[in-house]
């Protein structure tokens, strides 16, 4: 597996639409390891492909799992827990990874407000309102054409990812003041670290796993 480079608000790929899957090659296994290593190493909870610069309908969840933050040196073989795994300097355990290609949404009831966080918008969250169950049709890894019933933190993880697929970040569901002074106060802060030598902030600098 590779570590990825996510895109951060403003860069143009996060606000390109994202084209579908017409086949489910054996590469895709490849770039979902990477996406998840990614995602774990953040650390976050969801990573669409736009995030990573791809532009195909294909994104990560894992929703569940639970992590640490390595400390000082790589452990050594032997020093990782039983049923943990490490994922650049995390170590997680109680994975539950899913992976959805081509998503389609087919029932929406109820709607729920959450507070939500982004790997591609760093330092920022917002309350936004979504469905609060959902049944979702997709494909898996092996192609196969598959349905989801989600509610609450995994049906809102997944519509937040599927809004990136569309070229969509999550302040765009701001009210037109909000999403002006959420994208003022990124672009000040990209700016300032652009200034440093920085690129992309650490997400680990985030005060809570994003999607």
């Amino acid at each position: 597996m590779s570590k990825l480079k996510i895109y951060a608000f403003p860069d143009v790929v996060l606000t390109k639409k994202a084209a579908p899957i017409a086949r489910v090659e054996k590469s895709y296994f490849k770039l979902a390891d990477d996406m998840f290593e990614t995602m774990y190493d953040a650390p976050g909870i969801g990573l669409a492909a736009n995030q990573v610069g791809i532009l195909e309908r294909i994104l990560v969840l894992d929703v569940d799992y639970d992590y640490e933050e390595l400390e000082g040196e790589f452990p050594k073989p032997g020093e990782v827990p039983k049923n943990a795994e490490v994922f650049g300097r995390s170590i997680v355990t109680n994975r539950k990874p899913i992976i959805i290609i081509n998503p389609e949404i087919i029932r929406k009831e109820g709607k729920i407000k959450t507070s939500e966080g982004c790997l591609s918008v760093p330092e920022y969250t917002a309350e936004v309102e979504r469905a609060k169950k959902i049944t979702l049709q997709y494909q898996n890894i092996d192609g196969l054409t598959k349905t989801l019933d989600a509610e609450e933190l995994l049906a809102v993880a997944i519509q937040h990812e599927m809004d990136h697929l569309e070229g969509r970040l999550f302040i765009d569901r701001l009210s037109p003041l909000k999403k002006e002074m959420a994208q003022k106060k990124l672009r000040k802060e990209r700016a300032e670290r652009e200034s440093f030598g920085h690129d992309l902030m650490n997400p680990r600098d985030a005060k809570k796993r994003g999607f």
